[in-house]
């Protein structure tokens, strides 16, 4: 497992608009918008997600606007699955792989980050992942609340690196 210098030297996370910081064994990851996964209010029929052998078709996803509680601005949460987008990016080599985690302050308030795996070659401008949320949770914008650690693996080669549906945000 990488350690944060290492992370930073080999230009794994984009930094340029992190509101995150290094962390031991990773890079903390600062919330930059939540979407609600499956929950539309002007939809009488819910959109279905759909995992095809060539492609994935999103479900809805809902913009979870902020609010202000007690002076401070950000998400309120209620249980269900949501899409939380990063301020921070990557650009992994081809020699890397990498996962994100919830911070322990998000799992002690009943939420998850659930990751996959981010292959060899993936890039883009902002991270984004899936957390569930089991019991009611504020999050403040910009507010550190995953991590990101990568391990190495052998290189994989030029024509095997990432280069899916999900490239450069193509499909965000």
């Amino acid at each position: 497992m990488l350690n944060a210098e290492q992370i930073l030297e080999q230009g794994l996370i984009k930094t340029e608009l992190s509101k995150g910081k290094p962390a031991q064994v990773g890079y903390d990851l600062s919330a930059k918008s939540i979407n609600a996964i499956g929950k539309d209010e002007f939809n009488s029929r819910p959109n279905i997600g759909m995992v095809l052998k060539d492609k994935t078709i999103l479900n809805n996803y809902t913009p979870v606007e902020t609010k202000t509680i007690d002076g401070v601005e950000g998400w309120l949460l209620y249980p269900g699955a949501y899409d939380i987008t990063f301020h921070e990016g990557c650009k992994i080599a081809a020699n890397r792989v990498g996962l994100i985690r919830q911070r322990s302050s998000l799992l002690r308030n009943g939420a998850i980050i659930a990751s996959s795996v981010f292959d060899p070659g993936f890039e883009t401008e902002n991270m984004g992942t899936i957390m569930i949320v089991t019991a009611t949770i504020f999050i403040e914008q910009d507010a550190r609340v995953g991590q990101m650690y990568f391990h190495e693996c052998d290189r994989v080669a030029e024509e095997n690196l990432y280069n899916g549906q999900w490239q450069n945000d193509k499909q965000r």
